[in-house]
Formats: C-alpha cells, structure tokens, sequence
C-alpha cells in the first residue's frame, strides 16, 4: 500500500471509527453525514470520495467489525480443517465458539442491533462467511451436501442464534456470557447434556 492508498484507508478507518461512536450516542435514523465529519474531522467532499451514502458506511463499517470478529476467533474459527476433525470437535455451539462470538457482540453492540435491525441488506456478510467457511465444511462432515438444504438449514439455525442473541443484546448484554451459551445451547439440542452443542 503506497502513501496516498494508505491516507485514503487510514481517513476510512476514521469514518468508521466515528460511526460506532455516535451510534453509542444516538440511533442511525438520527446521524448525519455533517455528524460523521465532524467525528472523524473530515470535510463533505473526503465523505463523498468514499461513499454514496450513510448505508454505505454503515456496511463498510460493519464488514470491518466482520474482519475483528474473524479474527477474534484466532485458531479456533476459519482457519480450522474440519475434515480432520472428530464429531466431538465440530459442536460449534459450546463455549468455545460462543464465547467469542458473544464477546465480540457484547463490544459492538450497538453496531450489531442497527446492522441486524437495518432492512438494507439481505443477509449480512457475518452470515455469509459463517455458512461458507463453518456451516456448508461441517454439514458435508456429516453427509448433508445438498445445497438447498445447506442453505435452509444454515438460515434455520443463524436465525435462532440471531433471535437469542437480539434480546440479549435488548437487555444491555446485562445476563452473563456463559448464561446465554447455555440458553442458546438447550435451545439448539435441548435433550443434550448441560454445556452441549450441535
């Protein structure tokens, strides 16, 4: 990355840096393109250089957020090579894949609630690279390689996780991480063993 790539990423970063600090303060419908300059000390014009609109900078940002969360898996997400892995190894919903999860939820809260409640996007791009690089690896494990039923099946289960997750983060992320691992976790297999997972 030259000098001016790196002053253009660096002023990005700044946005989005201003983004998640004003969503802390006030709701998205309520923050300016004005509000964001100022923020990140930029004028009107760097904003337009960079994008259309405030949509584009709420999904910027939150494919930023995307990357922190990948990587704040470190080892045990991503990178994992779930062909070598036992039954055991690939019970995604137990501590050791929530905990992270809900951590890096609990950080951003206030970006997750505007991005999961925000009727700009489909299906957001978290979504994607967990069906991609978790979902489709381990259901073929386990004999499922029909892409629809892939795709419903991956949908299904986000959709709770979503839904457990959106009133938990409702409550201020108030209830303990290891309660709504548990709660999600009965909710996913409720006859399996206290602390199972699927």
């Amino acid at each position: 990355m030259n000098k001016s790539e790196a002053k253009f990423h660096n002023t990005a970063v700044k946005m989005d840096d201003a983004l998640v600090v004003l969503l802390e303060q006030k709701e998205f419908s309520d923050i300016s393109i004005m509000d964001i300059c100022e923020k990140a000390g930029v004028n009107r014009s760097t904003f337009y250089a960079h994008y259309e609109n405030l949509y584009d900078l709420l999904k910027e940002t939150q494919e930023r957020a995307v990357l922190e969360f990948f990587v704040s898996f470190g080892a045990s997400f991503g990178a994992a090579d779930f062909s070598k892995m036992t039954a055991d190894e690939l019970i995604f919903i137990s501590p050791q894949y929530l905990v992270p999860y809900l951590t890096f939820v609990k950080k951003n809260r206030r970006l997750y609630e505007v991005y999961n409640n925000s009727g700009a996007f489909q299906i957001g791009e978290m979504d994607k690279q967990l069906i991609e690089n978790i979902f489709v690896p381990i259901y073929a494990k386990n004999g499922v390689t029909d892409k629809k039923i892939v795709e419903y099946m991956s949908h299904y289960f986000i959709s709770g996780v979503t839904a457990i997750t959106m009133e938990w983060v409702k409550r201020g992320c108030e209830d303990d991480i290891l309660f709504i691992c548990e709660v999600i976790a009965i909710c996913v297999r409720p006859y399996a063993k206290s602390g199972g997972g699927i």
